[in-house]
């Protein structure tokens, strides 16, 4: 209940006062007012009874309490004389908003006409019954001697005087109390919506803060799209909070429903027996009488719904109703585009570390190694990562290559079997383009993106989302990751056709010269040969090597006849030309920059003629036109060279060096992050499970902390390593596992 003391604010009771005052002037009667347990509000117009009121204010309470109680029920201004027969009062009760009765105003005293000697003659002022101070009954007595009597007609106009004199009360302090209700309202909106605690808070919270010191309901809900045309309640307060939350319902459904469809404020009265209330009353609300709900929209986007149940009707102003409704649909505007801004910074903040592994991706030479890129990378890109998965099909057999976290055997293996079933098998001619949403796969909403390449569906992305509508806001930043790893696999796929298709032709031209040339056959199968083992010892990139070594195989063919072929073989004519020109000058130094790959099979030819006697030629010093280091590194691997042929029986057991796995590579970027940032052992262990994509809550579990730790642990590596989240923090890695 509501004190009533609470109305007084600034100088009601002041106005008050002087009200009453004036009333009891003009009626010729002494006025108080008290609150519903009898005690004193206003000071007695009377200045003997005022005193009373300080001699004996437990008594005279009492007394009063007694009367309130017996006219608890009492609504209107009425007539009372069970103190003392005959001796009237006038009772008032102020009404404020049909609240609950807290405060009266009393009148006296009234003696009617031809009843005064009847009163004197018949009334013992020292009767038992009679509860109160003796001062008080003698007042009493001396004031029935001077007032004067009443008939019916006086009477009513004190009365209807005195119940003014209520109405007039009431007035002043409904408008008092509104006031100081606005200003409360109005400050409780400011400290939510400026404090620096909101801006961390998520948008329901706010919302919810906002809402519960509205008097336009007594429950408020807020609702979000999951799905095209399904909503759910994501904060509710007032009765039945815990039941609403979580609650689903569908556009065109029940009020809510139906109010979604609207861009206008939505309200209904008086719903009571209406069969929508249904979806209310079951959620445990005991009866409702209205539903208002206010649509949540930005740019002519709707997100959600803003709604209120009053569970009965309230007389409140227009005014006052009208500022809830204006206020409650300026929330509904802040929730979309706060929810707007949010999913952009969202997408800004994604497409930074999505273009930092774009610059990776392009430089990695291994379509394996781009499948882990792009499962990791997708994990990054949705709001609650859980799983991802890739289905790769390379070549014609009846495999395909996986690759997943967070879906486990044997779940991955039967999910990749239905995804190669439905994208990659023989039968599909028509490369799937568009994103799919699976709904099948048990325990799991997976959105699938088929990735094509050279005419065909020959991979396709998986990952693990929420519900529809995370799906609806990371799909284009998942098409796009895609679409990256599209254009990369058909680059890769695109190089390996040109050297397959390189390579042929090259060995096709080396063997033309086997039946009239032996020698010079061997002499350039040896030249290849020393190119690979240089190469594989680290003198070469892998691909100048493969060019290289090309070059070596097609060296007594004519550059003319090469540049014939179109694209094939560009620049393996330009190194045999330079390789021919250096042999030519070879005591004429000259300034003219020759390539690498020319100077290289200079060397690697000398070394081939020589057949064992590489020692001989690393002292001799006759390479006038090839750069000084080059000739320094191409010694240091003769060097190499010569002492490993020492050791035979050693070098043909010792398997050929393979590729890094992911795993591998994965690990040496690490080691090369913990050296260079220096990163404690827990942190590194935070970080490699970070880039296994796990959540903060899988990490804690996994190494034994708490989540708050795992969270302080990764702000020391984004701090450490100056990146700002997971995405990035992966990104570095994967750049030191390739560089």
């Amino acid at each position: 209940m509501l004190m009533i003391e609470s109305y007084f604010i600034n100088d009601n009771l002041d106005s008050c006062q002087e009200l009453q005052n004036v009333y009891a002037e003009l009626t010729g009667l002494f006025i108080f007012i008290t609150n519903h347990e009898g005690h004193l509000l206003s000071t007695p117009s009377d200045a003997e009874i005022a005193n009373l009121f300080i001699t004996y204010p437990k008594e005279l309470e009492s007394m009063l309490k007694a009367e309130i109680d017996k006219l608890k029920r009492l609504r209107v201004t009425a007539l009372s004389d069970q103190w003392i027969p005959g001796i009237k009062w006038i009772i008032s009760p102020v009404s404020i908003d049909q609240q609950p009765i807290e405060m009266y105003i009393w009148a006296g005293i009234i003696i009617q006409e031809n009843t005064r000697q009847n009163i004197i003659d018949h009334v013992n002022y020292n009767s038992p019954d009679l509860k109160g101070p003796a001062e008080l009954f003698r007042l009493m007595r001396e004031r029935i001697q001077r007032t004067p009597e009443d008939d019916v007609t006086q009477i009513e106009y004190k009365k209807d005087k005195i119940n003014k004199l209520s109405k007039a009360i009431a007035l002043i302090l409904k408008s008092g109390y509104k006031e100081k209700k606005f200003a409360e309202r109005l400050t409780t909106l400011n400290e939510t919506l400026r404090s620096d605690s909101s801006r961390n808070m998520p948008i329901e919270e706010v919302t919810r803060a906002v809402l519960a010191s509205s008097d336009l309901a007594d429950v408020f809900g807020f609702a979000l799209k999951t799905s095209s045309g399904t909503y759910r309640i994501v904060s509710s307060t007032g009765p039945a909070a815990a039941e609403l939350k979580g609650a689903i319902f569908h556009e065109g459904e029940g009020f809510l429903g139906q109010a979604v469809l609207s861009e206008q404020l939505s309200h209904w009265k008086d719903v009571g027996r209406d069969p929508r209330s249904h979806f209310f009353l079951q959620k445990g609300l005991a009866s409702i009488y209205e539903v208002q709900c206010f649509p949540i929209r930005y740019d002519d986007e709707n997100y959600g719904l803003l709604f209120g149940i009053g569970l009965e009707e309230k007389l409140s102003t227009n005014t006052n109703i009208r500022f809830e409704e204006t206020l409650i649909s300026l929330i509904g505007w802040y929730i979309g585009n706060h929810i707007t801004h949010g999913r952009m910074e969202k997408q800004i903040q994604r497409f930074k570390p999505l273009m930092e592994l774009a610059s990776v991706m392009v430089s990695v030479q291994d379509i394996q190694r781009v499948l882990f890129m792009l499962v990791d990378m997708s994990l990054n890109l949705v709001w609650s990562p859980s799983a991802s998965i890739v289905v790769h099909r390379a070549s014609e057999d009846e495999k395909v290559q996986m690759v997943a976290r967070g879906m486990e055997s044997p779940r991955g293996e039967t999910y990749a079997r239905d995804i190669a079933r439905r994208y990659l098998e023989n039968g599909n001619n028509q490369p799937a383009t568009n994103s799919y949403l699976n709904r099948s796969v048990p325990s799991s909403l997976m959105i699938e993106y088929p990735i094509v390449y050279a005419d065909k569906t020959r991979a396709v992305l998986a990952v693990a989302i929420g519900d529809e509508q995370e799906g609806e806001e990371c799909r284009e930043i998942l098409s796009a990751l895609a679409t990256m790893g599209s254009v990369i696999m058909k680059l890769l796929y695109d190089r390996q056709q040109f050297l397959s298709n390189s390579n042929r032709f090259a060995h096709i031209l080396h063997e033309s010269i086997r039946e009239w040339n032996v020698a010079q056959y061997q002499l350039a199968t040896d030249a290849q040969k020393i190119v690979m083992e240089f190469a594989l010892w680290g003198g070469l990139r892998k691909d100048e090597g493969e060019t290289i070594a090309r070059a070596c195989l097609m060296s007594f063919s004519d550059p003319a006849t090469l540049r014939s072929f179109p694209h094939l073989f560009e620049q393996e004519a330009e190194m045999i030309e330079d390789f021919r020109k250096i042999q030519q000058n070879q005591n004429s130094p000259t300034s003219h920059p020759y390539s690498k790959g020319g100077q290289t099979m200079v060397l690697v030819f000398a070394l081939a003629a020589s057949g064992d006697n590489d020692i001989q030629l690393m002292n001799d010093s006759q390479f006038t036109n090839i750069d000084p280091a080059l000739i320094s590194q191409f010694r240091l691997f003769m060097l190499s060279r010569h002492t490993l042929q020492t050791e035979i029986s050693l070098m043909e057991e010792k398997p050929v060096p393979r590729a890094l796995t992911a795993e591998v590579a994965e690990g040496r970027g690490l080691e090369a992050i913990v050296k260079e940032f220096g990163l404690s052992p827990r942190e590194k262990e935070v970080l490699e499970l970070v880039v296994k994509a796990s959540s903060n809550k899988e990490i804690a579990a996994a190494l034994f902390i708490s989540e708050h730790t795992v969270k302080n642990h990764l702000t020391n590596i984004f701090n450490k390593m100056s990146v700002t989240d997971r995405a990035q923090a992966i990104a570095a890695v994967f750049n030191k596992s390739i560089g």
